[in-house]
């Protein structure tokens, strides 16, 4: 229910989450949560779906989904690739908080990784069929780190020999610190045409705990700087539920992001991910429990500020203005074949029955050394499985999907739940259901 901009939160949604769960008869142990979230992760590039078909492949893949053995796949026809997302590594510094496949201190192998990455876009061109892409996306570690020749020329590699759509979504992930006029310049004669802008937070103690080098005026500054170099599509993220951070401070975040003009914001709850430094600093007790009640609260507060601004949340995570959608966010949650080239990379593809996903190798002069073909692993999904991944895939979304065949006992079990609801044919999910969803995952998976 709208309400006025910080006016006093009604609503105890860790309660609210606790009695979800009880309705649902699906309090789950903390081992299958920690399987389910997993499976989540690894699903974001793993969806069926139906398109033209392409060129054929003579692959092996590990059948995880049952049993350890591995199934031949001979002379599969797959789908072809409209979406493309390509991974660079590397970081000035690797924030305390971050378990993304990312690497500080490795600016010298920037030309040799931009070599790899051609070499393997190449081999790969060979190797299937990429219609006219839809999407492309640069995500990292930092892409705003490559010197702009070095994005520039990998923009016009990809440009040329993967046959871009000329209205494609082009996506560049961008660090405040490392977005200049040059850079942008670069960034845009290359055909970006939407930057997402890690802001993460405005607050200098939430950025702190966040181990960020950047501050609330490089981020203002950058973002400026972007819209007045014509950049018509900005997205920002936000971290919340942070150490330290309390409602005021997280308000005065939303608002200050909203106050840019962004076209779209992401808004992440911090995890704990074991291994990162954060991590370790909770585990010693240098870092405080964050109240479950204040997350919740701070998460409504992002559905009242950006809804009161005009902003849709299309997503768990992510909120637009009309038309601004991620669309290259929504080729996963849709389960469109994706390509994934870089370090660690994964890709997804399918034949129309059955799909795949594989992955590169992780660390970069290990990538570097096995291109043209860095792939490191990969599984064939059992069909059960892979309607699953999709149904948990799009019920990430406020428009949901049709209800597939097979998920009846568990679809109803979610609406006694009061997650999601039937409409005209679909299951969406309730507001209850975006906040929850990793029980929609856990019911479904």
């Amino acid at each position: 229910m709208p309400r006025l901009p910080g006016a006093a939160l009604r609503r105890r949604p860790a309660r609210r989450a606790r009695a979800a769960l009880a309705q649902a008869r699906a309090v789950p142990d903390a081992e299958r949560e920690r399987g389910a979230d997993r499976a989540a992760d690894l699903a974001a590039s793993s969806c069926p779906t139906s398109a033209r078909r392409s060129r054929s492949c003579d692959v092996s893949w590990r059948r995880r989904a049952g049993s350890a053995t591995r199934s031949k796949v001979s002379e599969v026809s797959l789908h072809p690739f409209r979406h493309l997302y390509v991974h660079i590594p590397f970081c000035k510094h690797k924030c305390g908080y971050c378990d993304f496949n990312a690497y500080a201190g490795m600016d010298r192998l920037m030309p040799d990784y931009v070599d790899a990455l051609e070499r393997e876009l190449g081999f790969a061109r060979e190797r299937y069929t990429f219609q006219e892409l839809e999407t492309v996306y640069l995500g990292g570690g930092t892409p705003s780190l490559l010197p702009p020749h070095l994005i520039a020329r990998l923009l016009g590699f990809i440009r040329r020999e993967l046959n871009v759509a000329t209205d494609a979504e082009v996506t560049l992930e961008a660090n405040p610190a490392s977005t200049d006029e040059a850079r942008i310049e670069a960034w845009m004669k290359g055909g970006v045409n939407r930057l997402s802008l890690g802001v993460q937070g405005f607050d200098p103690r939430a950025l702190a705990v966040l181990e960020r080098k950047t501050d609330a005026a490089q981020a203002t500054r950058a973002f400026r700087l972007a819209r007045a170099m014509g950049m018509a599509n900005i997205s920002v993220d936000l971290i919340y539920a942070v150490p330290y951070q309390d409602m005021a401070a997280w308000i005065e975040t939303l608002r200050r992001a909203i106050a840019l003009g962004p076209d779209h914001v992401s808004t992440y709850c911090l995890s704990f991910e074991e291994g990162t430094l954060l991590h370790r600093r909770r585990a010693e007790g240098r870092v405080p429990e964050v109240d479950s009640d204040l997350q919740w609260d701070q998460l409504d507060a992002a559905c009242v500020e950006l809804e009161a601004a005009g902003f849709r949340r299309y997503e768990v995570s992510n909120w637009s203005r009309p038309g601004f959608e991620s669309r290259h966010n929504q080729a996963y949650w849709r389960c469109r074949p994706v390509y994934g080239a870089g370090a660690g990379a994964h890709s997804y593809a399918t034949d129309g029955t059955g799909a795949w996903r594989w992955w590169n190798v992780a660390r970069p002069r290990e990538y570097i050394a096995a291109t043209p073909s860095p792939r490191a692993d990969g599984e064939e999904l059992e069909p059960r499985k892979a309607v699953a991944e999709s149904l948990m895939l799009g019920l990430r979304t406020a428009d949901g999907m049709t209800a597939p065949a097979g998920f009846d006992a568990e679809l109803s079990r979610l609406v006694r739940a009061g997650l999601v609801e039937r409409r005209s044919g679909r299951i969406v999910p309730t507001r209850r259901g975006l906040d929850l969803h990793n029980q929609i995952a856990l019911a479904v998976l």
